[in-house]
């Protein structure tokens, strides 16, 4: 069995949950970890074993051992993290969104287009079961078309300092928001026709050229509408509607964490009511595999099997696009068409 090198980029939040993946995956190799941070580095390195640690990732992709590369670092920093990495040739899974504006998502597409090695783009939502199981009844006419998609992600900052850093980077409407329209294109096959939407700036601390909470609504192609609302904030309240209505029915999923404590051993749960029968099932979904587990082992069939992206590039750039027109859309006060 081939043991892969990888080194991982960013050892913030995302980082750690990549380096736990890693961790209970015995056909990878922890080869080193880098981030500008030499105090957070070096505690991490430690606490994952990594053979090597520094706040130069150059050093690091330049060896011959590596073969797979995590980046998990703020979005400006990805077209230049990929590039180096591509060169090298080393296989890159890179965090969304995959990078900080129009420019360098043209320029990032560009370039995994023309790789020689294997490009993923980390939109784990693809990976998490719950989701794939919901997506396929939706798209087996579960509840019928068209739908009414009810998305959000509030967060209540308790480390309003490393959010206030990513505001800094990036919207919450693109950050988050590009897994949310993947998961709407996803659920009906659609595209979407045209975004606008609403954004706050709460606090005098977010930077004046952003805000810290929004919310997008989109219409689809095949007649769906769908809204996602987000935002990150020290007075926010945890949110986590993931809502699907359609003429037949209605399918909602509740995070594990979300539910009460007594019952939160049994994962994930889907509720699927049917309107036509008056029947409501409850589905628990195991979710002891994290989806970032379930990535890594795709990226590593994506290496060794020559697979596709999941999902395809041309996906993840469809959602970032969209996420940026929404983020123009909310500065702008205006309706914007996603014509291609």
């Amino acid at each position: 069995m081939k043991r892969y090198g990888v080194v991982v980029i960013g050892c913030g939040y995302m980082g750690a949950l990549h380096l736990d993946a890693i961790s209970r995956q015995e056909r990878v190799r922890l080869i080193g970890v880098a981030d500008w941070n030499r105090d957070r580095v070096s505690l991490v390195a430690s606490q994952y074993g990594a053979e090597c640690w520094g706040t130069d990732y150059r050093a690091l992709i330049e060896r011959d051992d590596v073969d797979l590369v995590i980046i998990a670092t703020y979005p400006s920093s990805h077209l230049e993290i990929a590039k180096d990495c591509l060169a090298a040739g080393k296989h890159i899974l890179c965090e969304k969104p995959m990078a900080g504006n129009e420019r360098e998502t043209q320029e990032f597409m560009k370039l995994a287009r023309g790789a020689k090695t294997k490009v993923l783009i980390g939109h784990i939502l693809r990976h998490n079961t719950t989701y794939q199981a919901v997506m396929k009844m939706i798209r087996e006419g579960a509840i019928g078309f068209p739908l009414v998609i009810r998305l959000s992600q509030l967060k209540p900052s308790k480390n309003w300092a490393s959010h206030l850093s990513l505001l800094r980077d990036v919207s919450p409407i693109v950050d988050c928001g590009v897994h949310y329209i993947d998961v709407m294109r996803w659920a009906t096959g659609a595209d979407v026709v045209s975004v606008n939407g609403i954004g706050q700036r709460l606090y005098e601390e977010v930077p004046p050229y952003t805000y810290n909470y929004g919310l997008m609504t989109l219409r689809l192609s095949d007649g769906s509408i769908g809204y996602f609302e987000t935002g990150w904030g020290k007075g926010l309240p945890t949110d986590n509607r993931k809502e699907f209505i359609g003429p037949a029915g209605r399918i909602r999923i509740i995070y594990k964490n979300d539910r009460p404590l007594g019952v939160q051993h049994l994962g994930n749960l889907v509720e699927v009511e049917d309107y036509r029968k008056g029947t409501v099932r409850q589905i628990n979904m195991d979710f002891s595999v994290k989806p970032t587990g379930a990535q890594l082992d795709y990226f590593l069939s994506m290496v060794e099997n020559n697979l596709p992206a999941i999902p395809a590039m041309e996906d993840a750039y469809r959602a970032m696009e969209i996420a940026l027109l929404a983020d123009r859309a909310i500065h702008e006060g205006i309706t914007l068409p996603c014509a291609k």
